[in-house]
């Protein structure tokens, strides 16, 4: 198991400031795809605390399962290697590490009651600059996509700074967009409702 703090600066992006930042920092990289398989009780127990669990598929057929728990800066992230195979469905709780076993557990999560929900890839590109690690993400999820622009930092402040002076230099206002897997549960239960 391998505890990570995560401090990140988000932006949601139009395709036009997506394409302005990809020509500008990755002229010519390739994107690697990795898909997120997001776990949750029907009810949302783990999303109703901001916390997020998911069965993340990397480019190398890697599996990593990922308990991110919010702190009063940035998150606690709990990753485990898993060969607990991502299908839509029951999560069976002995597939879970103890560790994130006992953080639900901790937090009040019906582990009997966890499912795969639904899953979401991304495009990603990565470039370590001096203050921290640009990620510009092209994701694509029932039926819709979005771009986004992260930042991650090892200190807030200095990575605080460092992020704004970028935003200027493409124009760009800050707004701190929802998390991945918020975005997705909010466009799923608008397709529901729309579809009921």
């Amino acid at each position: 198991m391998a505890i990570e703090k995560e401090i990140e600066f988000k932006q949601l992006l139009n395709l036009q400031s997506y394409e302005s930042i990809k020509s500008t920092y990755f002229n010519g990289a390739t994107p690697f795809k990795q898909t997120n398989h997001y776990i949750d009780t029907p009810d949302f127990q783990i999303q109703s605390q901001k916390m997020a669990l998911r069965i993340r598929e990397k480019a190398d057929g890697a599996l990593e399962l990922t308990l991110k728990v919010p702190q009063a800066i940035g998150l606690d992230e709990y990753n485990f290697a898993t060969d607990l195979k991502p299908i839509q469905g029951q999560v069976p709780k002995n597939a879970l590490p103890k560790e994130i076993q006992s953080l639900l557990i901790e937090k009040h999560v019906n582990l009997e009651a966890l499912q795969i929900l639904g899953a979401l890839t991304t495009l990603r590109l990565e470039k370590q600059l001096t203050d921290g690690l640009l990620v510009l993400d092209h994701s694509f999820y029932l039926g819709t996509e979005d771009y986004e622009l992260e930042f991650e930092v090892k200190d807030f402040e200095k990575g605080q700074h460092a992020f704004n002076e970028l935003l200027k230099s493409f124009h760009l206002k800050h707004q701190e967009p929802k998390n991945k897997v918020r975005r997705f549960f909010e466009y799923q239960s608008f397709l529901n409702q729309n579809n009921n």
